[in-house]
């Protein structure tokens, strides 16, 4: 992007994950005025569940749950100290 003169935010360019997954990535691209689209399936369990299973399998490191919820709660806790602090 930055070789093509792209800004972050100029609405050419957005990043696309399954809403739930890998959320610390999207929130850091967001943070640094990248444009996300989340998606979120919706529909029967038998129509969303194996759409959901392929892209688990698609992106295995989304499986190392002990990781994601590590990096979960860090984003929570530091949410929380800057709300307590009454910077946004």
């Amino acid at each position: 992007m930055e070789e093509l003169g792209l800004q972050p935010s100029n609405g050419s360019v957005f990043f696309g994950q399954v809403y739930g997954m890998c959320d610390h990535i999207s929130y850091t691209l967001g943070q640094n005025g990248y444009l996300i689209y989340k998606s979120i399936p919706y529909g029967t369990v038998a129509d969303t569940l194996p759409y959901l299973s392929r892209r688990a399998l698609e992106n295995r490191s989304v499986m190392d749950f002990r990781r994601e919820r590590k990096l979960l709660l860090d984003a929570f806790r530091d949410r929380m100290s800057i709300s307590s602090t009454g910077k946004t």
